[in-house]
């Protein structure tokens, strides 16, 4: 039986292998210069060679100007601290301020009734000398009071309590310069009142004679009917700018646990969510956004006040204050009518997309989604203009040629491979390659003249992208090489060492014939010439 023929691979399948031989090469090339880009822009930002805000094309990533520098003195160093001080001690209030608590509501206690107690603290966090210890904390109790449980709304009690925090309580302390004012309040909540005894009220024991144990141990757990309730508000922040102005206020209170728990106090930045409690002091922003804060005031238990600034203290049974503003004018009747007509709403302008078109042999290979900022896809650099990005990436890219290309949406830019980089180094090469002397320096010796070119301030061209666009002629247009001399490195045939530049009038070739071979040479020489 004779062999079967191979068949011939059709022409479907050879431009399909032909696809993917073209899909691989066109990945190996650019695979190579976005590793070593990604790689230096890796480097850059943790050690960076230089800032890019100091750079002519990146002005706009300069947040300051030099302009204040031919007027400026060194006495108006005083003079603007100074200002600045009188600025914020105007915005700090003068009084004192005035806690003037309204109600404690709490859902698991259904019913109106009864009272708890308010503690309030003021916590002075000062600044820390040492970066190794924790800032010290200083705490002043500021008072307490009672408080109703559940209130109602519709007819809430006439007299309420207050608590005042004197000024002079904002103040340096001890020769510590504050950083931060808070102030801490905690909420003990009765949940069954008990007698003496042990026996709430109406309940009568059947055991007349109940041993002294059992009754020092019923009064033991009457203290676990006792909730611990806390919060805290910043009055003051590192900036010494006032967070509480005067108005209505809602706080939600965190479960602290018992009093002999050894569990700290839970800063602002817990919020319950159901039965748990959800910190967010590692919680990323996406997770942040999700907390639906409706529930989390109608859960947990809120205490509301009333705050304000005076210049008179106030402590103790205060009648109760009205309210603020009112529910009928937090909702307009008129709707949209009320709108002040001299700020209209401003649109949104439009953003510049911009496109990477890859090209290989030609042809584009891959073009990428639209991107609506600015920044270096391969060293994620800011470069805020599309005159900036192009100018960055001509000039820190050069593995690769870049066009500019008009499109209707934004920008299109055509990122090919630059078939004629020269990656070698134009310096001097005795300085990368540099023979040990080992204490064989002993007097003057002679050096490659070089010239490098320290300052140049050519007269730069006018900010345009027409420089990018394709160039109608094939003239090169690399950088201009500010190191000028000899840039060649030679080699020692027998020793394969670098050749110094003492040695560059030696021949290295003839070092090692003898004298007589040299003499025999140079009158062969002489000889031809004759």
């Amino acid at each position: 039986m004779p062999p079967r023929k191979r068949e011939k691979p059709t022409e479907k399948e050879s431009n399909t292998d032909q696809i993917k031989t073209d899909r691989e090469l066109f990945l190996q090339a650019f695979e190579k210069p976005t590793q070593i880009y990604r790689f230096l822009g890796s480097r850059q930002q943790h050690s960076p060679v230089f800032l890019q805000r100091c750079l002519t094309y990146m002005k706009r990533r300069m947040s300051r100007t030099h302009s204040k520098r031919k007027s400026f003195k060194i006495n108006s160093i005083l003079e603007k601290v100074t200002a600045q001080q009188r600025a914020l001690d105007s915005e700090r209030p003068s009084g004192h301020l005035i806690i003037t608590f309204t109600g404690y509501y709490d859902k698991s206690h259904k019913g109106p009734g009864d009272t708890v107690c308010v503690e309030a603290t003021l916590l002075k966090i000062c600044h820390k000398k040492r970066k190794d210890v924790s800032s010290p904390v200083m705490q002043i109790s500021v008072g307490k009071c009672d408080v109703h449980r559940n209130p109602d709304v519709t007819n809430p009690p006439a007299k309420v309590t207050a608590i005042s925090v004197p000024n002079d309580n904002f103040n340096l302390s001890n020769g510590h310069l504050v950083k931060s004012y808070v102030l801490l309040l905690r909420v003990t909540c009765p949940v069954n009142k008990t007698k003496v005894n042990g026996y709430c009220n109406g309940d009568i024991s059947d055991v007349l004679d109940e041993p002294a144990q059992k009754k020092r141990k019923s009064m033991k757990n009457s203290s676990d009917d006792i909730h611990y309730y806390g919060a805290e508000l910043v009055v003051y922040d590192k900036h010494q700018r006032c967070l509480l102005t005067d108005g209505e206020y809602q706080l939600v209170l965190q479960d602290l646990g018992q009093r002999n728990s050894p569990k700290k106090l839970s800063s602002w930045e817990t919020f319950p969510e159901g039965k748990e409690k959800v910190s967010n002091t590692n919680m990323t922003l996406p997770q942040y956004e999700s907390i639906n804060f409706i529930d989390v005031f109608g859960k947990g238990p809120l205490v509301t006040f009333h705050l304000q600034w005076r210049d008179n203290l106030v402590n103790g049974i205060v009648d109760r204050p009205q309210p603020a503003t009112k529910m009928d004018e937090l909702f307009c009747p008129n709707g949209l009518k009320d709108v002040n007509p001299e700020f209209p709403l401003q649109e949104r302008p439009n953003k510049m997309r911009i496109f990477y078109q890859f090209l290989y042999n030609n042809n584009t290979r891959q073009q990428t989604e639209a991107r609506d900022d600015f920044q270096c896809p391969w060293c994620r650099v800011n470069c805020i203009e599309l005159y900036c990005l192009l100018k960055h990436l001509k000039l820190c890219h050069s593995r690769f040629c870049f066009n500019y290309v008009p499109h209707p949406k934004g920008a299109r830019i055509d990122v090919s491979i630059n078939e004629s980089y020269d990656g070698s180094y134009v310096g001097n090469p005795n300085d990368l390659h540099s023979t040990g002397f080992a204490f064989s320096r002993t007097g003057p010796a002679r050096r490659n003249p070089v010239t490098h070119v320290m300052v140049c301030r050519p007269k730069r061209p006018t900010p345009s992208l027409s420089e990018f666009l394709e160039p109608d002629d094939a003239e090169a247009d690399g950088p201009r090489s500010y190191i000028s001399g000899h840039n060649r490195l030679y080699y020692h045939t027998a020793t394969c060492l670098s050749v110094r530049p003492q040695e560059i009038d030696i021949d290295s070739e003839s070092e090692n014939d003898p004298l007589w071979l040299r003499i025999k040479t140079q009158h062969s020489r002489e000889t031809v010439l004759y």
